[in-house]
């Protein structure tokens, strides 16, 4: 099937498809899918949006049911002839939603970034000098026996 046909039959009001007549559904799913999460990872990336459980939660939700009105109320899609038509896509739509929030976060913060890196790597370097000074401080002593 070409591009356009498919999109003439996910935009058909009540087609009533299922999986004989429109197997397609669950590609134009899965990319409606990702299309919605990266719409709103874009969305809490620019909101500044740093509560992260319910930032997740609500795309989680968004992403996940938005695409069911649209094929159980717009296209009247029977369901059951798909198996698995309710959730697919959702991780990729949520991994996409995830990736794009953190790189807008990243983007907006570096400052803080570099000072957080900056306390790390000093930390790190303080704990392998005093791994090295009592590796050191072990090996010193007599050779008596």
């Amino acid at each position: 099937m070409t591009t356009s046909s498919v999109l003439q039959k996910a935009c058909k009001f009540g087609s009533k498809p299922d999986a004989s007549t429109f197997p397609e559904l669950l590609t134009v799913v899965t990319w409606l899918r990702i299309i919605i999460g990266a719409i709103y990872g874009v969305s809490l990336g620019i909101r500044n949006e740093n509560r992260g459980l319910v930032g997740a939660t609500l795309g989680l939700n968004v992403i996940a049911f938005a695409p069911m009105l649209y094929f159980n109320g717009y296209l009247m899609a029977y369901v059951d002839s798909y198996k698995n038509l309710r959730f697919v896509g959702v991780v990729n739509g949520l991994a996409l939603m995830l990736l794009i929030w953190i790189t807008f976060f990243t983007y907006a913060h570096s400052e803080e970034e570099m000072s957080m890196q900056k306390v790390l790597s000093d930390a790190m370097i303080s704990s392998s000098e005093a791994a090295e000074s009592s590796a050191e401080g072990a090996t010193v002593g007599t050779d008596e026996f």
